[in-house]
């Protein structure tokens, strides 16, 4: 019988926690009474903790694209 693999998820609170090829999920707020929605999920391929800015290749795109911490938040996913 297979088990069931789970994900460990932690919250990034600096950008200087990441290096290059974490992987990572990045969530929108959507109300108090809600769970964050998973907007971007991907490896990280550069940081730039100076403006907040954290670039991703997406899982389901293929394509880069930036994730910008003011806006949302930023999880590490193993």
């Amino acid at each position: 019988m297979l088990k069931k693999a789970t994900t460990h998820v932690t919250r990034v609170r600096t950008l200087d926690q990441l290096h290059r090829g974490d992987e990572i999920e990045a969530r929108l707020s959507v109300g108090p009474s809600y769970d964050d929605v998973v907007i971007r999920r991907g490896s990280v391929q550069e940081t730039a903790p100076g403006i907040g800015v954290v670039w991703i290749m997406d899982r389901i795109t293929g394509l880069r694209k930036a994730i910008n911490t003011d806006e949302c938040t930023v999880w590490r996913v193993a």
